[in-house]
């Protein structure tokens, strides 16, 4: 099968459908400047496609016997919890390892995905590599339906009591809606976590998905227990969230167009508790810049609230909006901000723009990737980029700081 026979049902008879369906998704959910058949028949788009068969193949059963004996040739367990309940349903991945005599003697640190939109579970978990790479270095996956802070909280508590965790490494991530509900619960209980990233997001909100506004008590104490944060977004998504040091309207879809390719018989939206009901949107509101205000200062801005949550020097306002006119500076062009630490990678012959900041204790509190010619979908490699920002971070339980030190996936 080539590149692009995944992608219709005359050619892909077992799982077109399914793919054509995504596709309609990719060709709305841009801001006008993607090329989605480019990318559908580059190796970016095949090793996409490849992610998305393997959730093809599961999501429809995903705690069959099939999709178990995937997750055991991963090295991994799963286990479902409040199956019978839609929305206060859970699933853990664990390592196989914990079953044994020295696995038991070790503890595990977890990731925690928040699914994207009104999503299940299964739409997501199979084809985001977090499974590999858990398996490999022997972590824990969690995946929440109910993605609420306090739903989070109550969940996290339940694996510490049954589990081996490492409470010195709780990370948590999530993408669309999914990183706006981290964010939450980073400023509620940032105490609890150890580094976060919420994804396909922009830069800042003074608000959680239900429109409630942060308090200042809360952003004093996220800066006082400081949570170091990446985010990875597509250059192309519908809300134009690079370059940061510009500001665009959401691109009018039109229509509702979803790439999901599997509901649960149980999902009902308007019992959803990580919804508005009976607002303007489903999720919170979109900032935009106040009437009369510059938007490029007003971007800068927000970018820098973003720093003062980490500890960060500011980033200079002139420099950063004169990226605008400097299209042979590639990446500051295309990020709009500059960091301590910048490159552009390639993975799967795309372009991956990447800059770190340190924050004024010398950690490395802030990483930012932009994708190449990605919509509004997890990019390629989200995990992996993820993991690797992760690892870097323990919260010590005698001091409750935050130190930077490798990951050894035998710590006892």
């Amino acid at each position: 099968m080539n590149r692009r026979d995944y992608w219709s049902p005359e050619t892909n008879p077992e799982t077109g459908e399914k793919f054509a369906r995504v596709l309609e998704y990719f060709h709305t959910a841009h801001n006008g400047s993607a090329d989605i058949d480019s990318m559908i028949d580059s190796p970016y788009g095949e090793e996409c496609a490849r992610r998305m068969q393997l959730r093809f193949k599961y999501e429809h059963d995903a705690m069959g016997e099939a999709a178990m004996e995937y997750y055991r040739a991963c090295g991994l367990k799963k286990e479902m919890y409040d199956g019978d309940d839609y929305y206060a349903r859970w699933v853990i991945l664990t390592p196989l390892e914990m079953e044994t005599e020295e696995g038991r003697k070790k503890k595990y640190p977890i990731v925690f995905y928040n699914h994207g939109g009104g999503n299940s579970i299964e739409c997501e978990e199979f084809s985001l590599g977090f499974a590999e790479l858990a398996g490999r270095d022997k972590f824990m996956v969690a995946y929440l339906q109910n993605t609420n802070w306090e739903n989070f909280e109550r969940v996290l508590d339940f694996i510490g009591r049954k589990y081996p965790l490492d409470r010195e490494r709780v990370y948590l991530c999530g993408y669309s809606q999914g990183g706006y509900q981290v964010t939450s619960t980073y400023f509620r209980i940032p105490q609890k976590l150890t580094a976060v990233g919420p994804c396909g997001n922009d830069i800042y909100r003074e608000y959680d998905n239900f429109n409630v506004p942060y308090t200042p008590e809360e952003i004093q104490n996220l800066k006082d227990a400081l949570v170091p944060l990446m985010q990875v977004v597509g250059v192309c998504e519908a809300s134009s969230f690079v370059p940061v040091n510009d500001w665009k309207p959401r691109k009018d879809w039109g229509r509702e167009c979803s790439g999901e390719t599997y509901l649960d018989d149980r999902r009902d939206d308007s019992k959803d508790p990580t919804r508005i009901h009976g607002g303007r949107r489903r999720f919170s509101d979109m900032p935009v810049p106040p009437e009369g205000e510059d938007k490029h200062e007003w971007m800068i801005r927000r970018l820098n609230m973003r720093m003062d949550t980490l500890n960060c020097e500011p980033r200079d306002a002139k420099t950063c909006i004169s990226y605008q006119n400097t299209p042979e500076d590639e990446l500051h062009h295309v990020l709009g901000f500059y960091g301590d630490k910048e490159e552009i990678a390639w993975h799967y012959g795309y372009k991956y723009y990447t800059l770190n900041i340190w924050n004024r204790d010398s950690i490395n509190a802030f990483r930012y990737v932009a994708v190449e010619n990605n919509p509004h979908w997890p990019p390629v490699l989200m995990a992996e980029l993820l993991w690797d920002f992760f690892r870097q971070f323990r919260r010590d339980s005698g001091t409750g700081r935050i130190v930077e030190e490798e990951y050894r996936y035998n710590r006892d």
